[in-house]
């Protein structure tokens, strides 16, 4: 069995080596991940996994981004200390959670139902949509920021943004007005969490954009897609081959 280990804390990803070896005699590693970009880069390229054992929370943000940047097309067990929204999704979607600290009977338990899901040939493979918008559903969505300017709090609608970007680890949003402001979230993840994903896109893991910025897309290299905006963003704004398709797909959308 053929496995890949993403996971952000080195005693716990070795802790979990050592007991998936206890219970698995033909058990080959990958070795470990520890990031998003670095699996997002990994999972990008073809090999044989069998299976992945993936952390929710990850050092740079939700290990949920990595499906929306790549598509996985491997059975998941995931690890996690909390996340009851997430425990419940994976339960009814027959996808399979380990809470820490791991306990080796869970761990069996684990592998025997990604035996069985293995050898089933309608193991259902959109399961990872599926948790993504049931989590969707639990999420509080911001109809305005609070933008501290000098010593004030200002209060901006959401759909006033075109879209927000992130440059060393500062995140700003511009305005269709052509007015940028540095936001008080830290992260593109904080925002994706509260902004409708009806309206807004996580292009890549620079931009975050408004459909109604949107002005053209044109075909780039390597099968990516170029969105133009309006305002202009300093950077290209590009849509990676892995998530053409979706990002296509989400333009449809009515909203």
């Amino acid at each position: 069995m053929k496995i890949l280990i993403i996971e952000d804390e080195e005693r716990a990803a070795v802790q979990l080596i050592n007991m998936i070896r206890e219970l698995v005699d033909d058990a080959k590693f990958f070795g470990t991940i520890e990031n998003i970009e670095d699996a997002v880069t990994f999972l990008s390229e073809e090999h044989s996994i069998d299976l992945i054992f993936l952390d929710i929370h990850l050092s740079d943000g939700s290990s949920f981004e990595i499906f929306r940047e790549v598509k996985v097309d491997v059975p998941v067990i995931f690890t996690t200390a909390y996340d009851q929204y997430a425990i419940q999704a994976f339960e009814l979607n027959s996808v399979d959670y380990l809470l820490k600290p791991i306990r080796l009977e869970k761990l069996n338990t684990a592998l025997q139902k990604y035996n069985r899901l293995h050898n089933n040939s309608n193991f259902d493979r959109s399961v990872f949509q599926r948790i993504t918008s049931m989590l969707e559903k639990e999420k509080h969505i911001s109809s305005n920021f609070l933008i501290p300017v000098k010593d004030k709090l200002v209060p901006v609608a959401t759909n006033d943004f075109a879209w927000f970007e992130i440059s060393d680890s500062v995140v700003t949003g511009m305005k269709f007005d052509q007015k940028s402001l540095i936001m008080e979230q830290k992260s593109l993840e904080e925002l994706t969490d509260v902004l409708d994903s009806a309206t807004f896109y996580r292009a890549n893991r620079q931009y975050l954009i408004n459909r109604k910025a949107i002005k053209e897309i044109e075909f780039y290299f390597n099968g990516r897609l170029l969105v133009k905006l309006f305002p202009f963003p300093k950077e290209k704004v590009l849509i990676s081959k892995a998530r053409a398709s979706d990002f296509k797909g989400w333009l449809k959308l009515k909203y």
